[in-house]
């Protein structure tokens, strides 16, 4: 792989700041309320170079499932559980980490957008996170510490895990989002344990 240049590099941190800036500001107020001459102002960029890096506001939000995928793949490189079950609990817990990060009022126009978007990438079985899910599963599937298929398995604790996800959202954040995934998937592991 070529180094980047530093054209690259500018390039990269100024899409970033956009859509740090622009997650920030869906935090703060309802997505639907931010202008992409908001976003550009609070990063500080012109609007020809938000649309350089992003087509729409509506794809930033497309933008951060990848970015979310792209932090949860160089969580584990960076090191994860060799154990399956305790590799599953660490990827869940990064995703209910990044949600806290992101806050109620954000992570909540990325499900509403989903809802909407004909491109469903929360539920794209190719990647990196809903795949390491499903190889720890079916790790655990063969050696007889869970049973049942490994897709509906992986789906369940996907699913179930995205709808406490929303939950929290509801409730503005109110609980401590990362304590209650590790219980649910607790929960979960356990019934397929049986």
């Amino acid at each position: 792989m070529k180094p980047q240049t530093n054209r690259q590099k500018q390039a990269l941190a100024t899409k970033h700041k956009i859509f740090s800036c622009a997650v920030t500001l869906f935090a703060q107020q309802s997505y639907e309320n931010v202008t992409v001459q908001d976003i550009c102002r609070e990063a500080e960029v012109s609007v020809g170079a938000f649309y350089h890096h992003f087509k729409s506001k509506e794809n930033i939000l497309d933008e951060g499932y990848r970015l979310f995928d792209q932090q949860s793949e160089e969580a584990w490189k960076q090191g994860h559980p060799d154990e399956p079950l305790a590799a599953i609990h660490f990827l869940i817990l990064e995703q209910a980490q990044s949600m806290e990060n992101m806050g109620a009022l954000a992570a909540l126009q990325y499900f509403k957008h989903q809802l909407s978007s004909n491109e469903k990438y929360i539920l794209n079985p190719d990647r990196f996170f809903y795949q390491t899910i499903l190889h720890a599963v079916e790790e655990e599937t063969a050696d007889g510490i869970l049973h049942g298929d490994p897709v509906v398995i992986t789906e369940d604790i996907l699913s179930l895990t995205r709808g406490l996800i929303y939950d929290w959202c509801l409730h503005e954040g109110t609980y401590t989002l990362s304590e209650r995934s590790q219980k649910v998937l607790d929960m979960i592991i356990h019934y397929y344990q049986k």
